[in-house]
């Protein structure tokens, strides 16, 4: 019985199941281009944890989803999108890491956004969002 418990944890261990999420890379990543593409702070204020963290320019805190979805709508404003492009990720079973780089008409300098995601419940939430500006 013992070899059983053993062969299915480690089965559940390897196949990274209580890790993995029902949603698709393609359709998270969809989800959140959608949302910034869209200025719709309140879409991406619903792809967060309860409590996400949110850096502008490098000053950051942690925030409610109510309060994140004022500071995004209040981020939008002054920098409507104009286009976001992935530039690459790095992923394991629990995290994900985005980075990407955000083009508006506010100004001539293109933004970086990285975005941090863990797996809640079987989905991808953002855990931090973060804006700075870009080298480029």
């Amino acid at each position: 019985m013992f070899r059983l418990g053993l062969i299915c944890f480690l089965f559940a261990f390897l196949t990274g199941t209580g890790t993995s999420s029902a949603q698709s890379s393609d359709q998270v990543l969809s989800q959140l281009k959608a949302s910034i593409m869209g200025a719709d702070a309140v879409g991406l204020a619903e792809q967060t944890m309860n409590s996400v963290e949110i850096a502008q320019f490098g000053e950051g805190r942690y925030y409610s989803r109510g309060q994140a979805t004022l500071l995004l709508k209040s981020f939008f404003k002054e920098y409507p999108p104009q286009d976001f492009k992935v530039l690459g990720s790095t992923r394991t079973p629990g995290a994900w890491f985005i980075e990407g780089v955000y083009t508006t008409k506010a100004t001539r300098q293109k933004l970086r956004i990285y975005i941090r995601l863990r797996v809640s419940e079987g989905t991808w939430k953002v855990r931090e969002f973060l804006i700075e500006e870009s080298d480029e």
